[in-house]
């Protein structure tokens, strides 16, 4: 039986430009077109998560005084 690659989706806010999408999912890990992105902002990785924990994360990412959330609203200015 074949391993499964690693499937992540992004929960945070559709960056300017089409860069990123919410809820887009990569296979494999992170997306490496991303790294400057990743290297200025290396905050934006927390909101790539297992797409297993997608319902935990998005109420984690709206509540208040969360990591999630801050991470998200630090996002918003990517």
């Amino acid at each position: 039986m074949a391993k499964q690659s690693k499937r992540l989706i992004y929960i945070g806010p559709n960056l300017s430009h089409g860069r990123l999408l919410q809820y887009q999912v990569f296979i494999g890990g992170l997306p490496e077109y991303l790294d400057a992105e990743f290297d200025e902002f290396p905050q934006l990785k927390q909101l790539f998560i297992p797409v297993e924990q997608l319902n935990e994360a998005v109420e984690a990412a709206r509540k208040a005084g969360t990591p999630l959330n801050k991470y998200y609203k630090q996002a918003m200015e990517v």
